[in-house]
Order: C-alpha cells, then structure tokens, then sequence
C-alpha cells in the first residue's frame, strides 16, 4: 500500500515539473514571438519618423539618411545644390561736368574716369580750354592750363571721327626740350566708342609730356605717341617706348579738329575756376 503511494506521489510529482517546464518553455516562445513584434513596430515608426524629416528637410534642400540604408544612420546628408552665381553690378556715379563734351561721349567718359587715379576721382570736370570756345591756338591752350594745375586730360578729335589724347600734368609750360609729368599719366584712343588706355611703362624712360612753342608732344622714344602742331590743325601718332601705345588715330597723320582740356576741380573751388574758364579769347575757326 506505502508502495504504491508512493509511486503515486512520484507520478504526480513528474507530472507537475513536467507542467512547470511547459510553462518556462511557453514563455520563453512568448518572449520569442513578441521580441520581433516589437522590433518590428520600433522599427516601423522609426522609418515613419525618418520619412517625415526627410519630406521637411528635401523642402529645404538637404536629405536625411533612410535608416534601412545601411549607411550613416540617423546621420544628416546635404544635397549638392548649384548656385548660380551672383553678378553685382555696382553704378559708376560721374561727377558734374561743366559743359557737354564734343569728343567724349557718356560712356567713353565713364571708361575713361575709371583708369584715372584715385586723386581725382570725384572732383568736378571743368573745361579749361576748347577750340570752340577759345579758339584754335597752342599757346591759348597752354596759357588756360594754369587756371588749375595738376592732372588734366587732353582730348583730341581728327577729321575722320577718331578721338584720342592723354591724361597729362598742368600746367603746361614750354620748356627747351625738358619733358614733364609723372608716371600718373596715360595715353587713349577711342576709335570704336570703348577707350583703350595705355598707362606709362614702368622704367622704359620719362617721356611723358614735352611742351613747346612749336608743339605739343606726349610720349617718346623714338617716336611720339601724340603730337601737336602750333596751330592746332594738324598732328600725328605712333608708338612710343613710354606708353607702348598703338597708333591712337586712324592713321598715323591726322587733320585736328577739335581739342578739349579737362580740369579736376574741388567742389570748393568750382564756381570760381569755370568763371574763369569760361573768359572767351578771340576763337578762330577753320573749315
């Protein structure tokens, strides 16, 4: 009877621990089974977010990396965007001109006030001397460049509508054969309405400008860049060593036809200097 109880108890007893390992063995498949559920729904909203992000950012021109990618995750990559680039076009201002030019048009002025030194710019243009106005002489000419000394520019128109001439230093005093001027000063031409300048050739030689009772003269070495005759009528140009200009004419001699010279003036000092410049001497005029 004992016996058999016991082998009763035995039997219960196997058949509780066999329950109990039933019961570890399912939860651990339960543990199993909800492990990747919950991977999977993390994951899920994961990609959702991502998605998202990446809709705002594409808006502003980067992306965000897709997580399933493989690559940089949760990293930020921006877009390679090309710009065009931006061209800033800043207004050249002029400033006051006394009286309308006959050679300088408004755009061959403004290429031409650019290359002058920053010295002048912005100072007031005066028209010192004109063969329109003062007549057709070289000593008027020189006689009004000492209204205002310093720089000065020259301008000379031919026969054949060429305009060229120089930026050079006043006032313009006949000398013996002694040049004048600094390398400041520059040779142009203006044979197609866009100037082409010539600055002075660094230490080629001083030939800058060489004044004469007889002539007017820029340029040298060997040949003269531009040339006046006494009478403002005729003239010539060719290359010269200072300047290592081209002939500034359309060919290398000219009729003149009209000449102009431009004084930089302070604001403060305008009024007086145009009054002055505007004494009219006995014009002659020739066809």
């Amino acid at each position: 009877m004992s016996k058999h109880i016991y082998m009763r108890s035995k039997a219960v007893h196997s058949l509780q621990r066999s329950a109990q390992d039933e019961s570890k063995r399912n939860q651990r498949e339960s543990v199993t089974e909800e492990k990747p559920n919950f991977l999977s729904w993390y994951k899920h909203h994961l990609r959702n977010f991502f998605h998202a992000v990446k809709f705002h950012k594409e808006r502003k021109g980067t992306s965000v990396v897709n997580p399933d990618d493989g690559e940089d995750d949760g990293l930020e990559k921006k877009l390679v965007v090309k710009e065009e680039p931006t061209i800033i076009v800043q207004a050249i201002i002029l400033p006051e001109i006394s009286d309308p030019s006959l050679l300088l048009k408004e755009q061959s002025r403004r290429s031409l006030y650019t290359s002058l030194p920053a010295l002048v710019q912005g100072r007031k243009w005066v028209m010192l001397y004109s063969t329109w106005r003062h007549g057709i002489s070289l000593s008027t000419l020189y006689r009004k460049s000492q209204l205002w000394p310093g720089l000065s520019l020259l301008v000379v128109g031919d026969k054949k509508g060429s305009v060229f001439g120089g930026l050079v230093e006043s006032p313009l005093i006949p000398t013996d054969n002694k040049y004048q001027g600094t390398n400041n000063t520059f040779v142009f031409t203006d044979k197609s309405g866009q100037p082409t300048v010539y600055h002075s050739t660094a230490g080629a030689n001083r030939f800058y400008t060489l004044c004469s009772k007889d002539f007017l003269a820029l340029g040298g070495g060997g040949r003269f860049a531009l040339y006046l005759d006494s009478e403002l009528l005729h003239g010539s140009s060719a290359c010269s060593e200072t300047y290592g200009n081209s002939c500034l004419a359309n060919s290398q001699d000219f009729d003149v036809k009209e000449v102009e010279l431009w004084g930089f003036v302070y604001g403060s000092k305008y009024d007086e200097i145009l009054s002055l410049s505007r004494k009219t001497e006995t014009i002659c005029r020739w066809s």
